[in-house]
């Protein structure tokens, strides 16, 4: 038997491999396998199997599988299909696709121990990398290729081969065990003839030594306290005694030990005694329902547009729904923009559902990401719920796919192959299984507004808030713009904080309410300025300023994660008159603590929320009212709902209108909506106050009536007229590498390429150098492809150029980007 097997790769083809006689009963397309690819080996999926009785007889000559990993197949036929999508729309290899559909740590680690010969190795004394290696190896005995790395060695594969044709070296690849695998704890009981309460009594008289009486008390003692069946660690720690008095148990007959598997779940909020009682909808909220369970019962693929004002109550559309579903035996995703948002929400889902909700995210451990797609796949688990990669669940009879927040750009890949939008696959995979996708948000991207307004979507709208005591529904909340220009020239500036939304501050925390500022910059000071010179400290490996974070004195570059120590001089002119410019979250939770010294206020960024489970503890937090002021960047934006939030403050509302990007006005207009919605969520009133130096901008002047319609339908005209999505496709191509000049000719001959092969219907922009022009020592330049809607097939003409060209010069890399996102 021949298989084809996709390969990790960024490979548009697939290989083939036989199949030993003792293997052919495991392979199955979908099933992980071991192979030899090169001098490596490599965890592929096979993708078809084919007779060999019907193949050429050259095939006899393919190498064999070596291993079938996993008791069942990965990847059902369905998940399959759906990566094959994803790697022709999105110009990648299909290995890439698999590789995103996979939990991290599953795949074996191939690792190269290095070890020195006898032999001296003086011809290569003056070799800077070798003297290095062997002088490590003097001190170690034996090296691997990370630890080389980890120590700052770098000797490329081809010398330490070099040394090893020499007889200097010897060079060992093994490939060792995943790093996760089913996790099993060790339980213990009385064996069956010892199991009555008496016998327990009669066997500790008959025991001579003390430990193993001890064990079989405490063992009693659990008895009696309702478990039956105790962990061992915790009945030897009751006892006081070692694994091996059980053991002795164990060969007397007393006991018996037993292995059993253990979930893996992230921490979690405790479900509820009793489900609660499902909440009453208002007529919005039902007329909505009913038309995606219409939309369930023909089981038939839809997509709806859940159009939403903030606070109108699209979750719980989304819960009724997702019960419709599950009722009739299958099952849901449910996405969420950001892992901030995902414990609130599992939360929600949680109540209704119980343990049928798991839950994918990257801050959760390997064992407990690996966990939940093994007990998604084999159908323990029925909801999937996370940010972006949950799309890709290995969930079967899908009913329902939401996407909440749909507009959010988080949900574009866009920093390595596949450059996916989840949004879009979600809608391709409802396709695939004739079933309902629903995209929520009260800010819809235009795109999506545009498909529902030609009717490939269908359109819900949910007009009012939910209701509150006296009223219909809750008022959305006033907002005020601040002209920061104004207040400074006015001398009413003289931090971040403008005195209006100082004074709101003030009065929101006298009523014993809560506060949400968004400051869309992390860090104490973008940047360092010497007032003398005016040199700004830069990065050494990217063309950015570092940011100042004040509470370890450093300067860090956001990028490439590079730190240095703050300088006490200018490094140019040695003054030392240098300035911290600018505020980030850090400078504005220093004001707040000056400024309101009784209140609490607690900061979420990326530099508060990156160990496990703090998202979840910072929000909890708050919500259990012991801070009352949350502040933060774009994460506190989206979805929260906190009834005692009465006041959301923007800071600098003009960070992201500065972007050279043309959905700069859209994403800005999105975000401020967002957070508005933060405020008077309940019975409280809501009041919103953004800062800001250009008070006249549409986006502000539209945003004081709540008024998406207005700038939505300005927008599109706009675009109508530039040919930009969603009138027109844009595909990005990136050009990067560690020489400039290699990098600029590799992008104007792809570029001249490009427009030789590419139809005239099809604009191309550029090359040019990226506004963002060196990230970790990697050169960039962009080129911007622009076409028709209605054109077709570009992604052939990019997979052709990039045969057609070549491989690029030694290490530089050409990265497409299909419905780019943030073009900088």
């Amino acid at each position: 038997m021949i298989v084809q097997v996709i390969l990790p790769l960024p490979l548009d083809t697939l290989f083939s491999y036989g199949v030993p006689e003792d293997l052919e009963q495991k392979a199955h397309v979908g099933c992980r396998v071991l192979v030899e690819f090169g001098s490596r080996r490599l965890t592929g999926v096979i993708a078809e199997k084919w007779a060999e009785a019907s193949l050429p007889r050259e095939t006899s000559r393919l190498k064999p599988i070596l291993d079938v990993l996993g008791e069942r197949p990965a990847f059902t036929d369905e998940l399959l299909r759906l990566t094959r999508w994803i790697a022709d729309y999105y110009v990648c290899g299909w290995g890439e696709a698999i590789r995103c559909a996979l939990p991290p740590g599953i795949d074996g680690l191939q690792k190269t121990y290095i070890r020195p010969t006898e032999k001296e190795p003086s011809a290569w004394a003056d070799h800077a990398n070798v003297g290095a290696l062997f002088r490590y190896l003097s001190a170690h005995a034996t090296a691997t290729t990370g630890g080389l790395r980890q120590a700052g060695i770098d000797v490329p594969p081809s010398l330490l081969r070099r040394l090893e044709h020499e007889g200097l070296l010897t060079l060992e690849t093994i490939f060792e065990n995943p790093e996760v695998k089913v996790r099993y704890q060790r339980y213990v009981r009385f064996a069956p003839a010892f199991r009555d309460a008496g016998a327990a009594k009669d066997v500790v008289k008959q025991l001579r030594g003390e430990k193993q009486r001890e064990v079989v008390r405490a063992l009693a003692d659990e008895n009696r306290t309702g478990c039956d069946e105790p962990l061992l660690r915790a009945v030897l720690e009751r006892a006081q005694a070692a694994s091996s008095t059980a053991k002795s148990l164990v060969a007397k007959g007393i006991v018996e030990i037993f292995r059993r598997e253990v979930i893996r779940v992230p921490e979690l909020s405790p479900l509820p005694p009793e489900p609660p009682k499902p909440h009453t909808m208002h007529a919005g909220q039902a007329a909505a329902l009913n038309e995606i369970s219409d939309a369930v019962g023909s089981r038939e693929y839809h997509t709806l547009l859940l159009h939403g004002v903030t606070g109108s109550g699209k979750t719980e559309v989304y819960i009724g729904a997702l019960g419709k579903v599950l009722a009739r035996g299958q099952t849901g995703i449910v996405l969420v923009p950001e892992i901030a948002l995902t414990p609130q929400t599992v939360r929600r889902f949680r109540e209704r559902f119980g343990d049928k909700v798991a839950v994918l995210h990257s801050r959760m451990s390997k064992g407990e990401r690996f966990d939940a797609w093994r007990l998604l796949r084999t159908g323990h688990f029925s909801v999937a719920i996370g940010p972006r990669s949950a799309v890709l669940a290995p969930l079967s009879n899908i009913g329902l796919i939401v996407v909440d927040e749909e507009h959010e750009t988080t949900y574009k890949q866009g920093d390595s192959a596949p450059r996916y939008h989840a949004r879009d696959v979600a809608v391709y995979r409802a396709r695939m299984n004739k079933a309902v996708c629903v995209l929520g948000s009260a800010t819809p991207s235009l795109e999506s507004l545009q498909n529902a307004r030609v009717g490939k979507y269908s359109l819900l709208e949910l007009k009012k808030r939910v209701p509150v005591a006296g009223l219909a529904a809750a008022p959305l909340p006033d907002i005020r713009v601040v002209d920061l220009t104004v207040e400074r020239k006015r001398k009413r500036l003289d931090g971040a904080l403008s005195t209006p939304l100082k004074e709101a501050i003030g009065g929101c925390l006298s009523r014993k309410e809560q506060v949400i500022l968004l400051q869309n910059r992390r860090g104490y000071s973008p940047f360092i300025e010497c007032l003398d010179c005016g040199l700004i400290p830069g990065c050494f490996s990217c063309a950015v300023t570092m940011t100042y974070h004040k509470p370890r004195n450093i300067l860090r570059c956001h990028y490439c994660g590079q730190v240095q120590r703050m300088p006490h001089v200018c490094q140019k002119c040695e003054s030392l008159n240098l300035s911290k410019q600018g505020a980030g979250t850090q400078r504005v939770e220093e004001e707040l603590e000056r400024l309101f010294p009784e209140a609490t206020a607690v900061r979420m960024d990326l530099d508060t929320t990156g160990r496990k489970n703090a998202h979840h503890k910072i929000l909890d937090s708050f919500g259990r009212g012991d801070a009352d002021i949350l502040l933060g960047t774009q994460m506190v934006a989206k979805g929260l709902d906190f009834p005692r939030v009465t006041l959301v403050g923007v800071v600098n509302a003009d960070v992201g209108m500065r972007m050279p990007d043309f959905r700069a006005e859209e994403r800005t207009f999105q975000l401020l909506m967002q957070v508005a919605g933060r405020a008077g969520r309940a019975d409280l009133r809501g009041e919103v106050i953004i800062q800001t130096r250009q008070p006249e901008h549409p986006v502000f002047q539209h945003i004081l009536s709540h008024d998406y319609a207005g700038i939505s339908s300005s927008m599109l005209d706009e675009r109508r007229l530039l040919v930009y999505p969603p009138f027109g496709r844009v595909v990005g191509v990136e050009f990067r590498g560690p020489a400039e000049e290699k990098v600029n000719e590799l992008a104007r001959r792809w570029t001249q390429m490009m427009r030789r092969q590419l139809p005239p219907e099809v604009v191309i922009l550029g090359p040019a150098p990226a506004f963002i022009s060196r990230v970790k020592q990697q050169f960039r330049f962009h080129a911007m492809l622009k076409g028709p809607k209605g054109f077709q097939g570009i992604q052939k003409h990019l997979r052709a150029q990039a045969r057609d060209f070549g491989r690029p010069p030694k290490g530089c890399h050409v990265a497409v980007n299909v419905d780019a996102i943030g073009l900088f």
